[in-house]
């Protein structure tokens, strides 16, 4: 049996993209993460879910969006879902968008989101 854990609209002011005014000024980022749960192994017992959390998630997500500075959003997602999957052992997978509304584009867009997949498998042999 499988199961989603979600939280949605995390925000952290950070310095990441591909421009320098981009590292230099900061913008908003919403961080949305969707992690998939195996029912089946156990994830049901007290220990395994108090580790899922949101706190824990959110805590997860802030030490990565305010540590490194990355210049690739999709990296930087991608660094994200192996975050939740190193830390969270009853996930098996992890999607990760990561949206920004601050953009520094001569036109008209209202927002720009990248969402990655992972799953513990793939995160296994890229380790």
């Amino acid at each position: 049996m499988r199961g989603t854990y979600s939280v949605k609209g995390m925000s952290f002011h950070a310095f990441h993209g591909s421009m320098e005014v981009e590292r230099e000024l900061g913008q908003v980022f919403l961080v949305d993460v969707t992690l998939g749960l195996d029912l089946d192994s156990g994830s049901e017992s007290p220990s395994a879910e108090a580790m899922l959390t949101g706190g824990v998630i959110y805590d997860l997500a802030k030490n990565v969006m305010m540590g490194t500075k990355f210049k690739s959003h999709t990296s930087l997602a991608l660094r994200l879902s192996h975050e939740m999957i190193e830390h969270l052992k009853n996930v098996t997978d992890a999607t990760v968008a990561i949206e920004r509304k601050q953009l520094f584009i001569p036109g008209e867009v209202r927002s720009i989101v990248v969402q990655v997949s992972c799953t513990r498998e793939e995160y296994e042999k890229r380790k």
